[in-house]
């Protein structure tokens, strides 16, 4: 059975998350000046259909499934606001899709994403879920908000149909729009459709933010306990040709420099930093 959880209206507290908890960040980066629009890949993100579905610990798995399709998408709206559409891009039958590419950011700051499908769907960014809507459910909504850098960054979007109606729709929420009211409100949406909410400032998710390949994608900084009190060491996997600058913050708000550059290797890099505050964030920025 089917069922609708939460009220898409608020911001289930239970399933949203934001990354800034912790005493690390996904780092932010300045694009090498080559990094340019004609040396990334083919816009969208690259789709693969699968038939039928599996959840194992509350997360969709889409490996040992039968492959039906790929096809590269670009604009990610396959539902058309009624509880009446079912959308099967495999033709019948439960089914599975696992896109995968880059998201182009180009200003650092915090993004939100959501989702609003039948069944349940996930949002994943540079290996870490951002959206949690995985329930056997009619249209849900839900949304959660992360910093993330300026630069190329890995998302993964998964969704699964178990009975019925289906399809999904995924969103974005860019730092210079500000706070927004959400796209879609209702109290139920097994009984009644979502309501459209044509004052959200809130978007699609579509090219050319979004593309198959990238010439760089942001490092994943690590962070790690030192040898010696108040001492931390970052690790990131650093590419060759650059120089890495590292920062600091307490309130994500004013960065701070710590040493000079950093020159780039293929492998694993690490830097030991000073971690005198309870509460200090680090980023990366490449140039």
């Amino acid at each position: 059975m089917k069922m609708k959880i939460g009220n898409p209206a608020r911001n289930a507290g239970g399933k949203s998350a934001v990354f800034l908890v912790r005493t690390f960040i996904q780092t932010g980066a300045v694009l090498l000046a080559s990094a340019t629009l004609s040396t990334r890949g083919a816009e969208g993100l690259v789709g693969h259909y699968y038939s039928g579905y599996n959840v194992v610990s509350n997360r969709i798995v889409f490996e040992g499934l039968p492959l039906v399709s790929t096809q590269t998408n670009t604009v990610f709206d396959f539902w058309n606001g009624s509880r009446y559409h079912d959308w099967n891009p495999i033709g019948s039958g439960y089914y599975t899709v696992h896109w995968s590419g880059y998201l182009h950011i180009t200003e650092s700051g915090t993004y939100g994403f959501g989702t609003i499908s039948d069944d349940g769907s996930e949002i994943w960014i540079d290996g870490r879920m951002v959206v949690d809507n995985n329930e056997e459910q009619w249209y849900d909504w839900q949304e959660a908000y992360c910093y993330l850098g300026a630069g190329y960054h890995t998302i993964e979007i998964t969704l699964y149909e178990a009975e019925s109606y289906s399809g999904i729709e995924v969103w974005w929420l860019q730092p210079s729009q500000g706070m927004s009211e959400l796209p879609y409100t209702g109290e139920t949406f097994h009984s009644t459709p979502p309501v459209f909410n044509s004052n959200t400032l809130w978007e699609i998710l579509s090219a050319p933010a979004i593309s198959t390949e990238a010439p760089f994608v942001n490092p994943y900084l690590m962070i790690h306990p030192g040898a010696s009190t108040h001492t931390a060491a970052l690790t990131w996997p650093g590419f060759t040709n650059v120089d890495y600058y590292l920062e600091s913050s307490t309130t994500l708000t004013n960065w701070t420099g710590v040493g000079g550059a950093i020159p780039g290797i293929s492998g694993i890099m690490t830097q030991t930093v000073n971690q005198a505050q309870p509460h200090t964030f680090f980023r990366l920025r490449l140039e």
